[in-house]
């Protein structure tokens, strides 16, 4: 059988950390979304010195447009996946403690069985 050697509390350390630094996804992604806005608006159009139109991006802005929509769900799934990953290892340490102790309370038991005592005999008893 094999045998499970984590620290608990270390884990627990590991989980506070990568949650925290997880609750910063959205802070970043503002970010990433103002940086491209930003590029793009920057960019220009394709003619020198002139001005885009309201609404009429030039090649770099829509480049920019078009990676912002087909990268917007990776960008969504991180903070699940980070969530689901930090939610399971939690679980996965609370059972470990909960069979630690059931295994501890278990041998417990075991090492201490009930004593086994002759029946008593009733006085005058002789054997019979």
């Amino acid at each position: 059988m094999s045998k499970w050697d984590i620290q608990v509390e270390s884990v627990r350390g590991v989980l506070g950390k990568t949650g925290d630094t997880a609750g910063k996804f959205e802070d970043a992604f503002t970010a990433y979304s103002s940086g491209l806005a930003s590029a793009a608006k920057s960019a220009g159009t394709m003619a020198p010195g002139v001005a885009p139109k309201s609404g009429t991006p030039g090649p770099v802005a829509a480049a920019l447009q078009e990676f912002a929509g087909k990268t917007f769900d990776d960008l969504r799934y991180l903070p699940a996946r980070a969530a689901k990953s930090i939610g399971g290892a939690a679980e996965a340490t609370a059972e470990y403690v909960a069979g630690d102790l059931t295994m501890a309370a278990n041998a417990q038991h075991d090492a201490v069985p009930d004593p086994k005592l002759p029946p008593v005999k009733a006085e005058g008893d002789k054997g019979k």
